[in-house]
């Protein structure tokens, strides 16, 4: 017995000796590199709390780059053992999203086609796969597409007045409204189906993480192989298999149909000049509600918080939307869009101040040498883009948290250095579908804001707090606010 007990012991302490050198040695990656970076706690690295909801993710970037920029182009950031560049110089971040975009081609976010089919879309697909798919995706993301698809959108939108007149008025939970209309987008535009309420769709959107744990996805991203091996899924799989089952049901449909009106992403996918498997078609509407939907959601509901607490400002905007629609009869036109010039600042200024993607990812595919410096980013490193951070930045946005549409003036937007403001990414692997983003968010504010006023109630949560399980900055808990009818 006392051997047995011996042995164990003996085991244990191996085991954790292994683990602590392992640790040990993950977290001094960049000191034997010579990179300048916050010393890291054990195991944790630069992201202590986080993983237990204490902070967000965004704090950690926030405060490291508030600390280091200037110091030097770029530091090193452990999350947990993973080692990552944080870049804190603009000029760099213009070069790995465009003058140099050809280095940084890859995310490093999991994928397993095989085994999981819809996580074979754009957002986690890289190298040669990624490529082909991102070229015959650029066919269906058109300027001319996102205008035929505009009437279409524009008739979802209706939806938000009929939700508007049955809510309680003194209390509109602004979080579900906006909700409703989004998925509608999602359900009708992704995925092509019909007119009516989704109800059975909305509850698979909400259920597709509920699998979720921070820890096998951080173990699935640092050994991606042996994830595979173990058949590891993103996502739940009775949400994953109703999607993918809608979406081949309506590719289907669609086939059967001869000449219908153009109202879909899956019709553009499947009529393309070299389409694209049917299961890949499946993968990329499940991409468009995967990167889309939530940072869709929180935006709208964030800029109805902002205009709520800045009367003057929603007073300027609905000025603007009324008297463009009367100029327009009342229709919804790519023209009528574009001269929405104030309210597509106070979007702007929206996204901004409550940027919903807080970072960007990107992996260097090969060894990138900064031009005049002595800084190399090594084949393989993974790149951290603090977006949030630098649109919070006083040096390029003077008083940060003040909510101010004037900021994207024109004259005032020149003034800025290139890449002072990314909500969407940009380049080779910013969202493919941004121009159509925008769409969604000004259609949606243009119903909103139409025909009703908002304003605080004693329900609304001042300041608006985040979310601090999720990657992405997300209201804590919903937004609500007093609504009045305005004629």
């Amino acid at each position: 017995m006392m051997d047995l007990m011996h042995r164990a012991l003996l085991t244990a302490f191996g085991a954790l000796s292994v683990f602590y050198a392992v640790v040990k040695i993950s977290l001094g990656y960049w000191k034997r590199r010579g990179i300048l970076h916050e010393k890291p706690k054990f195991f944790w690295g630069n992201i202590k709390g986080v993983v237990s909801g204490k902070r967000h993710a965004q704090d950690a970037l926030q405060t490291i780059y508030t600390e280091y920029k200037g110091k030097a182009p770029f530091v090193g950031f452990y999350a947990c053992l993973k080692p990552f560049i944080l870049v804190l110089d603009l000029k760099l971040v213009h070069q790995i999203i465009f003058t140099d975009a050809g280095h940084f081609t890859s995310r490093g976010l999991y994928s397993n086609p095989s085994g999981e089919p819809l996580s074979a879309n754009l957002l986690q697909l890289d190298g040669h796969k990624w490529r082909s798919l991102h070229a015959k995706s650029a066919e269906v993301f058109t300027p001319a597409n996102m205008q035929k698809l505009l009437p279409r959108l524009a008739q979802i939108s209706t939806r938000i007045q009929s939700d508007l007149d049955k809510a309680n008025l003194q209390s509109c939970n602004i979080s579900e409204l906006v909700g409703a209309y989004n998925t509608d987008v999602m359900a009708s535009m992704a995925f092509g189906l019909g007119g009516q309420h989704h109800q059975e769709f909305a509850k698979w959107t909400r259920n597709y993480w509920a699998d979720f744990r921070l820890w096998r996805a951080y173990l699935a991203l640092e050994f991606p192989f042996i994830a595979r091996l173990l058949q590891y899924k993103s996502y739940a799989e009775p949400a994953t298999a109703y999607f993918q089952k809608v979406a081949l049901a309506q590719i289907q449909e669609n086939r059967r149909r001869d000449r219908q009106p153009l109202q879909s992403f899956l019709q553009l996918y499947c009529n393309a000049a070299h389409p694209l498997g049917d299961d890949k078609v499946a993968a990329q509407a499940f991409g468009f509600l995967q990167a889309g939907l939530g940072p869709l959601n929180a935006t709208l509901g964030f800029c109805l918080y902002e205009l709520a607490r800045h009367p003057e400002l929603q007073d300027r905007t609905r000025l603007e939307i009324k008297k463009t629609l009367e100029q327009h009869g009342d229709l919804v036109t790519p023209e009528f869009l574009r001269e929405l010039r104030f309210t597509k600042q106070v979007l702007n200024e929206t996204l901004r101040l409550h940027t919903p993607h807080p970072f960007l990812l990107r992996r260097a595919t090969k060894e990138f040498e900064l031009p005049g410096s002595v800084f190399v980013i090594a084949r393989g490193n993974n790149v951290l883009i603090p977006t949030a951070a630098i649109h919070r930045d006083p040096e390029i946005y003077p008083d940060p948290e003040r909510f101010d549409p004037n900021r994207f003036e024109e004259e005032t937007k020149r003034s800025r250095p290139p890449a002072a403001f990314l909500p969407f990414g940009d380049g080779l692997r910013g969202c493919i579908a941004a121009r159509f983003a925008e769409q969604q968010l000004l259609v949606g504010l243009v119903a909103l804001l139409k025909n009703h006023r908002y304003a605080p109630c004693v329900e609304t949560t001042i300041p608006v707090e985040y979310d601090n399980r999720r990657l992405l900055l997300m209201p804590k808990s919903d937004i609500k606010l007093s609504v009045e009818r305005v004629e």
